[in-house]
């Protein structure tokens, strides 16, 4: 288990606008994660079963239970696949027009040592970030 703390992120998009794009089903799209199914349990909490392709690696699926606490942020529990055991949260500081992102938490990679654990949970972390500020930044200009 290794120990994550990512911040000094920015979204280029204001906080209320970060919270309407991850609770859309056309606009929060990722290239390298690709739903499977959702359920609800309540108002706040979703148990998601992802496809997740990273660069150089097969494709790996995961079912995380991510419990959203809006304004603030959400936490993610990966309760199935290569990760089962990490928890996250992920949370957002308001900077008028944009918003800043910082996640911390405890990861795990099956079959991996800390080193390539931290690089695999990191290099996620990127491209997540990195395909939902494009998003936003699309998002915005249509606007």
């Amino acid at each position: 288990m290794v120990y994550i703390l990512d911040e000094g992120a920015e979204f280029d998009a204001p906080l209320e606008r970060i919270w309407k794009y991850l609770q859309s089903e056309t606009e929060h799209e990722h290239k390298a994660i690709k739903p499977v199914s959702m359920e609800m349990q309540g108002d706040n909490v979703a148990i998601l079963t992802l496809d997740v392709s990273m660069p150089d690696m097969p494709t790996t699926r995961h079912k995380i239970k991510s419990t959203y606490y809006a304004p603030f942020g959400f936490v993610q529990e990966y309760m199935e696949g290569p990760m089962t055991g990490t928890k996250s949260f992920q949370y957002y500081i308001p900077r008028g027009e944009k918003t800043g992102v910082t996640v911390v938490g405890n990861f795990v990679v099956a079959g991996m040592d800390d080193d390539m654990t931290k690089r695999i949970a990191t290099g996620f972390l990127d491209l997540a970030f990195n395909e939902d500020n494009q998003n936003l930044r699309k998002l915005t200009v249509m606007q």
